[in-house]
């Protein structure tokens, strides 16, 4: 599926070039109406997103409009549309909502759109078209592959394979503290990428055990998949280890510097580098350590991208990178 961007409000035209790449990836993530299981009275089917904010993930939106056609919706046709009433105020991004659409003809096939819109009066463009032809998938996505936790300073690092379903809707990262024990999900929403940083591990633990599923875009969740374990020293990380501490401020203006906090350990960082990387897990900036003295450092990032152009507002993550170890941390650049 694809998606149109978000609304932003009116800045310079160089700032909304910058957010409109973001943003682009972001929608395809945050905003695609799913069909829920349970399909009663027959002539009703339920629609269910997860709210974008009023500048992409950040903020509420003000208003949503939701269409519905027996013609693919596009936005030449978009007001020809029958609109769709009984909508919910949209909540804050990353909300799960959804509305339940009733009086359609069993057979017939629909076509549903959404469009939202800010507090400045700034709509949208078109979300993904949806299209309901009555046939319920029913069929879980394979269990994901190639699982591997590794110990990354204070987080744990849970990487897995790519599933190949084209309905495809996100991942779920399970833990437990024992290996035949209660596995809980980690993740509030569903994941678009295939790694996961635990960061918040349960004191006093000796080992811990993941799992990872997948689920479609009717809700069919997958068996788990095979477990990937890491184990610690005396409870905690070992001595010795990478890692870098939140950075300040967070958020960040895009026009302002961050500034990290690293800790090198005595073999020093001959072979070490800050990354910093987008939503997507793409690289956006890496800035050799070789020069940096052991202990704990501070490291500025100026806020620009390898080619010195201001990254976009959005999600972000550093990482220190030395060998075999990682440490991350996340931060949010703001307009």
């Amino acid at each position: 599926m694809s998606n149109a961007p978000w609304p932003r409000r009116g800045r310079g035209q160089q700032r909304w070039r910058g957010w409109l790449a973001l943003a682009i990836g972001i929608a395809v993530l945050f905003f695609a109406p799913m069909l829920a299981r349970a399909q009663a009275p027959a002539d009703t089917v339920r629609l269910q997103w997860t709210a974008p904010g009023d500048d992409g993930t950040i903020g509420t939106a003000s208003v949503y409009d939701l269409r519905v056609s027996t013609s693919p919706i596009d936005l030449s046709n978009w007001s020809s549309a029958s609109q769709v009433t009984g909508l919910p105020a949209p909540l804050a991004a990353g909300t799960k909502q959804g509305v339940t659409v009733s009086g359609l003809t069993h057979g017939t096939t629909y076509y549903f759109a959404v469009r939202t819109e800010d507090d400045a009066g700034n709509w949208s463009g078109l979300s993904n078209v949806f299209r309901w032809d009555w046939i319920t998938d029913t069929s879980p996505p394979a269990a994901p592959g190639g699982v591997t936790a590794t110990r990354e300073s204070g987080n744990v690092h849970v990487h897995w394979s790519p599933n190949s379903e084209p309905d495809l809707q996100g991942y779920t990262v399970y833990r437990s503290t024992t290996a035949g024990g209660t596995y809980s999900p980690l993740n509030g929403t569903l994941l678009s990428t295939t790694d996961y940083f635990d960061a918040n591990l349960p004191a006093g633990a000796t080992a811990l055990y993941y799992k990872v599923t997948a689920t479609d875009q009717s809700f069919n969740e997958s068996a788990r998949s095979a477990t990937a374990s890491v184990s610690f020293v005396s409870g905690g990380p070992a001595t010795g280890d990478w890692a870098i501490e939140t950075g300040y401020p967070n958020p960040s203006p895009v026009t302002s510097p961050v500034t990290f906090a690293i800790v090198i350990p005595a073999a020093g960082g001959a072979g070490g580098s800050l990354v910093i990387m987008d939503a997507g897990g793409h690289r956006v900036r890496e800035m050799p350590l070789a020069s940096q003295a052991t202990g704990r450092q501070l490291v500025v990032w100026d806020g620009k991208n390898d080619s010195g152009r201001d990254v976009a507002p959005g999600v972000y993550r550093a990482l220190v990178m030395a060998g075999g170890q990682r440490s991350s941390t996340r931060l949010v650049r703001i307009p």
